[in-house]
């Protein structure tokens, strides 16, 4: 067979995948098939090493040591059901507002944090409940991207994953200004991927709080928003920032304290 043909599939590939496609282009013994072929094309310089198990397809014409692949790509790979999310979402859409040299994915395990080249990649894991549900790809597209293709979460996932993380998803500015430049955002799929993310009153609020605040910018009916809001007795107030308690107001209908800087959206003062 043509081993080189391969390297035509995708531009980042596991070694798992190598074997695979081996085994069903009827390779004997494809395991050792696919260590030969990863050590022959990395000294040939047709693949670069991303980590262990994790190869990229150097572009023709380019410098095997200065290669960058591209970042989505990677990290779709970085586990077998990895995707691109939060910030790494925000700028797969192209509605990020500043640039990151992080790429952040989510998956059932993660891997550490890992470096490669100019680019760190940054593993968020699936909260449990998605996993115990079997519901991790709810939400989730996927995309022909530069000859490859990309698993990433929606615009209303991504909603919802920098609202519970941000630290995954910028300051407060960069989160608003970037989620913000959706087109526009179903109520129905946000409020569905809550109950199957958190199932709590907390994160609810929270992503109720922030709908309100753009309606105009999505169209939201005030009716939409009633399955967001908190019900019941109100014992304790939910936080919508627990490191950032400086200057805070409490927000009676979503029974929500929040940071002065949200509820008045200053940086919009200055951009």
């Amino acid at each position: 067979m043509d081993h080189e043909k391969f390297l035509t599939v995708e531009p980042v590939f596991t070694g798992s995948e190598l074997v695979a496609y081996l085994a069903d282009h009827g390779e004997s013994d494809p395991v050792e098939v696919a260590r030969c072929l990863e050590g022959r094309w990395v000294r040939a310089g047709r693949v670069v090493v991303v980590r262990p198990g994790l190869f990229a397809v150097v572009g023709e014409g380019r410098d095997p040591e200065r290669f960058q692949p591209m970042p989505t790509l990677v990290a779709t790979k970085m586990a077998p059901d990895a995707v691109v999310s939060h910030h790494g979402a925000l700028d797969f859409w192209g509605v990020s507002y500043s640039l990151w040299f992080d790429v952040v994915y989510s998956a059932t395990h993660t891997q550490p944090p890992l470096a490669f080249r100019a680019v760190c990649y940054r593993g968020v894991r699936f909260p449990q409940r998605l996993v115990d549900s079997g519901n991790q790809h709810f939400g989730v597209v996927t995309r022909s991207y530069a000859d490859g293709v990309v698993r990433v979460t929606g615009m209303e996932r991504t909603l919802v994953d920098v609202l519970a993380d941000p630290d995954y998803g910028g300051s407060w500015d960069e989160i608003y200004l970037s989620v913000t430049g959706a087109d526009q955002i179903d109520v129905e799929t946000v409020a569905a991927y809550c109950e199957l993310r958190d199932g709590g009153p907390a994160l609810r609020a929270k992503v109720g709080f922030f709908l309100e605040q753009h309606r105009g910018l999505w169209g939201i009916d005030i009716c939409d928003l009633d399955q967001f809001r908190p019900a019941g007795p109100r014992a304790n107030r939910f936080v919508f920032d627990t490191f950032h308690r400086e200057r805070t107001h409490y927000v009676e209908d979503w029974n929500l304290v929040v940071p002065v800087e949200v509820v008045e959206r200053q940086w919009e003062l200055v951009f």
